[in-house]
């Protein structure tokens, strides 16, 4: 594995040609879809407006107008649910942002949200594509605080490793497809949840028989869309396979902007204890499936409070445990050769693993921190989260989900 790492880093002292013809053709079909549906729009609506007289075209155009409408550009939005902090909230954790975001030479985030999940995401959202970085609480409580200056200085190193499938072209593009499909397959599940209803019900009768109507003219229609679907989950294969060299190296030089910014102690440190989203995960959803179903004695705010102390101590004990197994494996150092990734993860795309890009950055230059995160900035940014991770404790509590 170690040899394999060494072989790419002299291999790649720029981007391959390989990477470039790849990268060329995703772009070609992202051109290819967003003419097609501007193509297909403009042509519905002219067959509707101009041949009103008759009755196939304005129904052939109407057609179009809907193929038109599920490939549609789709842009990511704020989540409602989520606790979001503006830089008025969170002066410290914005500077933070803000020096990384320089020192990668990026733009820097427009806004802040927490969520449950064991992870960092920076992702674009509305039409002007301004930034965002959805911030794991789980994470950022059990990481130390080098490990997460390298997790965001990763996160944010994606907008810098010109990694196509974050751009607006290809991006926009992928979003589209996968929208339509997944539009296609959430209409079959609404139609059959449409109309189930209680077999004692004075209407179930009749139910039963609009439901045997419904479901023979929307098997008519699944057909209609059975070609296009098909074609739309064809092309979504065929860009994610296009991109992948790309979201490869993407990957390895967000790395490397991690342990330039954090050190390569932290971004290595950071990526081993990835090993624990699973386990830290499982805690917070039993934390309040318990919480639900017997209730905490005391006031609402230490019950918040509460609850992320004791996410934060099972993280403390699963990593001294990682520890120890490691020094049992390889006594004297710290982290281990290829940590199981967290669920899902390998799933998007032969993304590289844990183990290879820390055998990557393990051969490559050893960098000191230039962004370090001290005890009493760490100490006022979590200040400023108390309010908003109070909130989300209280949403997890309350509906027993992950975000």
């Amino acid at each position: 594995m170690a040899a394999e790492a060494e072989a790419e880093a002299e291999a790649e002292p720029g981007i391959p040609y390989r990477e470039r013809l790849s990268t060329a053709a995703a772009y070609g079909v992202a051109c290819l879809l967003h003419i097609l549906t501007a193509s297909l729009l403009i042509g519905g609506l002219l067959l509707i407006v101009l041949r009103l007289k008759t009755v196939v075209q304005p129904l052939i155009g109407l057609v179009l107008v809907l193929c038109a409408a599920l490939l549609r550009p789709r842009f990511d939005r704020l989540d409602p649910d989520l606790p979001t902090l503006s830089r008025e909230e969170a002066p410290a954790l914005y500077a933070l942002l803000d020096d990384v975001a320089d020192l990668l030479g990026v733009r820097r985030l427009d806004v802040v949200q927490l969520s449950t999940d064991f992870s960092v995401r920076a992702t674009t959202y509305g039409i002007r594509r301004r930034r965002r970085l959805v911030l794991g609480y789980p994470l950022w409580l059990a990481f130390a605080p080098q490990q997460r200056v390298a997790a965001l200085a990763h996160e944010l190193g994606h907008f810098a490793s010109r990694d196509v499938r974050r751009g607006a072209l290809v991006g926009s593009a992928l979003a589209a497809l996968a929208g339509g499909v997944e539009q296609m397959e959430h209409r079959a599940t609404t139609a059959d949840a449409a109309f189930d209803t209680s077999p004692l019900s004075r209407y179930a009768d009749e139910m039963a028989v609009a439901a045997v109507r419904f479901k023979a003219h929307g098997r008519t229609a699944d057909w209609a869309l059975w070609i296009p679907g098909l074609l739309m989950k064809g092309a979504v294969r065929l860009l994610v396979r296009l991109t992948r060299p790309s979201a490869r190296r993407a990957e390895f030089e967000a790395d490397a902007a991690a342990a330039r910014i954090a050190s390569t102690q932290a971004a290595l440190s950071a990526l081993h204890d990835r090993r624990l989203a699973d386990g830290v995960t499982i805690e917070v959803h039993r934390l309040a499936v318990a919480a639900q179903t017997f209730g905490w004695t005391g006031s609402a705010r230490n019950v918040d409070e509460d609850f992320w102390m004791k996410v934060g101590a099972h993280a403390e004990s699963l990593r001294d445990g990682a520890r120890s197994k490691c020094d049992d494996v390889n006594p004297g150092n710290g982290v281990l050769a290829d940590p199981a990734p967290p669920s899902g993860q390998g799933k998007d795309s032969a993304l590289p693993a844990s183990g290879p890009r820390m055998a990557r950055l393990s051969l490559g230059t050893t960098h000191p921190a230039t962004v370090v995160l001290d005890t009493a900035q760490a100490a006022a940014i979590e200040d400023e989260l108390r309010e908003q991770k109070r909130l989300l404790a209280r949403m997890t509590v309350q509906d027993c989900v992950q975000d």
